[in-house]
């Protein structure tokens, strides 16, 4: 009797564990909150005001794709991005610290006309960026880099 107990809990961990939502950043800006996730295998960002969803962009197939990450340290500083292109958008969702000072939130850049509008974070609830670098491609066009 005991073995089936632990054989049906351990099912449950198995198969739940599959259907749970890991949340690795999320944030109160200005314009709303902000909330990036995987879920059954799809990373997800979303920008939500007075509980309605404003905008989502999800990852394309199993690999992640449409994502892609940044990182760059050194003594005192770290700097982790995630970001993704949407209708003439490049959105990014940045973790920047650089001698005892922090920013979180997410910049938005005009592909067009490269004007940037920066979103700071004004209370951050989860900050797990870094947990993707082993999920998601590197941006190897940006300066920062992957270490």
């Amino acid at each position: 009797m005991c073995h089936y107990k632990l054989l049906a809990l351990a099912a449950i961990f198995l198969c739940g564990s599959s259907f749970a939502s890991d949340v690795y950043f999320t944030c109160d800006t200005a314009k709303g909150t902000i909330k990036l996730d995987e879920n059954n295998g799809v990373i997800r960002y979303t920008l939500s005001k007075d509980s309605k969803t404003e905008f989502n962009y999800e990852s394309k197939g199993n690999d992640y794709s449409g994502f892609k990450y940044n990182h760059y340290s050194r003594f005192q500083t770290d700097y982790f991005n995630v970001s993704f292109v949407s209708t003439g958008y490049k959105y990014t969702i940045f973790s920047n610290y650089e001698d005892e000072s922090e920013s979180r939130g997410v910049s938005v850049t005009n592909l067009n006309s490269k004007k940037e509008s920066v979103y700071d974070c004004k209370s951050v609830g989860i900050d797990r960026l870094s947990d993707l670098s082993a999920k998601l491609a590197c941006d190897k066009d940006n300066a920062l880099g992957c270490e």
